[in-house]
């Protein structure tokens, strides 16, 4: 069996992120898919579990985990890719079963494949799907509908946004 991991905040999940999920969902049997949450973030990581548990609800391979951390020992952007990459291939060793392909849109996921000791796969598509930055869509999601799955749409309809 081939087991995927991607790793991603979400916020919002959106067409680019499905079109990854799809596209690793084309190369493995099981896809871990980690959602990265700290409480410094605009929308809770349970929000963002139910999300993909919603979307992927009748796909079987799909297996969303959340992990909630705290930015002072798991860094985010602002730590260089190698170190950030490092730390949370260190604590995903730990914390998930073994990884045989890491996919990404990012270079971040060349180096967690050194650190998991995995394949990496880097499908830059969802950039070009979704060429807006997330916190625009947050900003102003009704402009960005279009971009997003129904569970984020409701959440935000919820909302009144």
């Amino acid at each position: 069996m081939k087991r995927g991991l991607i790793i991603g905040k979400f916020l919002p999940l959106h067409i680019g992120h499905m079109a990854l999920i799809g596209y690793a969902l084309e190369h493995c049997d099981e896809l871990m898919i980690v959602i990265g949450a700290s409480d410094d973030e605009p929308i809770p990581g349970d929000v963002r579990l139910n999300w993909l548990d919603k979307t992927y609800a009748d796909n079987d391979k799909v297996k969303p985990v959340l992990l909630n951390y705290d930015e002072a020992i798991l860094p985010g952007a602002g730590e260089s890719i190698e170190n950030m990459s490092r730390l949370w291939a260190s604590y995903l060793k730990k914390n998930v079963p073994h990884i045989d392909v890491i996919f990404a849109s990012e270079a971040y996921g060349a180096y967690m494949s050194r650190f998991l000791d995995c394949e990496s796969v880097i499908y830059e598509e969802p950039c070009k799907v979704v060429p807006v930055a997330a916190a625009r869509i947050r900003e102003e999601p009704n402009l960005y509908l279009h971009l997003l799955p129904e569970a984020v749409k409701e959440y935000y309809q919820d909302r009144g946004k």
